[in-house]
């Protein structure tokens, strides 16, 4: 039931009354004087909240027109249901009852991705507390500016579900969403890579970073029937990484001074190398000079900087870095010789990449690395011969464990 407030007397009667300076008897709905003289009689209020259907005048036109006669009101003030936005204070708070406002549908499914985000897949490109602020709220309030990161949040956070995801029967569903982001994503990313600016360069920086996790995660069906789409893929991720480098090096003094530095400020955790692991570097460097010393085409240089590189990484584990920049890192660092070399398919290139499956061994707890390292040290342990075997012993039990050997032999 609408409800009006209750009739109280007014000092001075109706309006009508005050006009023609006639005293008012007050009656309700129409005083005397009005009545005889068929005039609107027309009341004050000492509040401007009226808490009825209807503006004053319809309201007083339906009293007329239906209940006038018995003094009350009529159907359209009593018979109205009871419901919150049939108030006419909501009327006039939503504007002028005339238009039309036009339904906003809401993306559920996005909803439920960008949560995820917020909730858990910042997780994986995050390292600290301060980096955890910047994955999980800057960089999602920047993809409100710029589409290309925000298809690439809901990608990576749907790639996540699809991983990890509690109901398996919803996985492929999620795939299929992260695949399409991401497709969307790339599509908007290549159209800015030769126009990277300060308006732009977070944005850029952080979809980069983005792209490289996604890709580490992508599930792959290994082929084991060719071990070398292994090596492939992870070649593929290796060129990808090297990229990021080249979208945030012309911008990197911007965002050293942005809220994305702790992004970039990473910190060097350096600890000595066990004696396993230092034998193990001193074997490659070994064996790098006599292969060096034997062939005058092998690139000696390359493959130092490379073990040098894994050595100072595998510092960095033992110190206790165990987040996504170890993977990423050591990917930088490589002289871009050594992936003209890894394409090649040249031996030693394939050592050092059982190598870097120890690195990404350590990287096991973060979901989009899982398996990668086991992929790789039984890919290529598949491909070398019995020349090159020994040099992979270290890094295939610290990989696989001491029984290796048993794995593999099926292989």
């Amino acid at each position: 039931m609408a409800l009006r407030r209750p009739h109280r007397k007014s000092r001075h009667g109706c309006m009508e009354c005050k006009r023609r300076r006639v005293k008012c008897d007050e009656a309700r709905p129409t005083c005397s004087n009005c009545a005889k003289r068929h005039a609107e009689c027309e009341y004050g209020s000492s509040s401007s909240l009226l808490w009825a259907n209807e503006e004053p005048s319809v309201a007083r036109q339906s009293s007329r027109t239906s209940g006038s006669d018995s003094g009350q009101p009529g159907d359209s003030v009593l018979g109205s249901p009871p419901a919150a936005d049939s108030l006419g204070i909501l009327g006039r708070l939503s504007g002028d009852s005339s238009t039309v406002a036009t339904p906003i549908s809401l993306n559920l499914h996005d909803l439920e991705l960008m949560m995820h985000w917020c909730n858990s897949t910042y997780l994986t490109l995050s390292r600290n507390d301060r980096t955890d602020l910047v994955w999980r709220n800057a960089v999602p309030e920047e993809a409100l500016s710029h589409p290309f990161l925000m298809h690439g949040i809901l990608a990576l956070s749907a790639l996540h579900l699809a991983r990890t995801g509690p109901e398996p029967s919803r996985r492929a569903a999620y795939l299929n969403r992260a695949v399409a982001h991401q497709n969307e994503a790339l599509a908007l990313f290549r159209e800015l890579l030769g126009d990277i600016s300060e308006s732009n360069a977070k944005a850029m920086f952080a979809f980069a970073g983005i792209v490289v996790v996604y890709t580490f995660g992508f599930p792959h069906t290994p082929d084991v029937q060719d071990p070398w789409t292994c090596v492939d893929d992870l070649y593929q991720v290796l060129v990808l990484t090297r990229g990021v480098q080249q979208v945030i090096r012309s911008p990197a003094d911007y965002l050293s001074h942005s809220n994305f530095a702790p992004i970039l400020q990473v910190e060097e955790v350096h600890a000595p190398l066990p004696d396993d692991a230092t034998a193990a570097i001193n074997e490659l460097h070994e064996a790098n000079e006599i292969c060096g010393a034997r062939d005058q085409n092998h690139k000696t240089e390359v493959y130092t900087a490379t073990i040098d590189n894994m050595a100072e990484m595998l510092s960095w584990v033992h110190g206790g870095m165990t987040s996504s920049v170890i993977a990423g890192r050591w990917a930088i660092k490589l002289p871009s010789r050594f992936l003209d070399l890894l394409r090649e398919r040249e031996p030693m290139a394939l050592v050092m990449l059982v190598h870097y499956g120890v690195l990404l061994q350590h990287l096991k707890h973060r979901w989009c690395f899982d398996e990668w390292c086991v992929r790789v040290a039984k890919a290529v342990w598949a491909i070398l011969d019995d020349q090159w075997r020994p040099l992979v012993h270290w890094a295939m039990r610290r990989i696989l464990g001491d029984s290796y050997l048993q794995q593999v032999d099926s292989l």
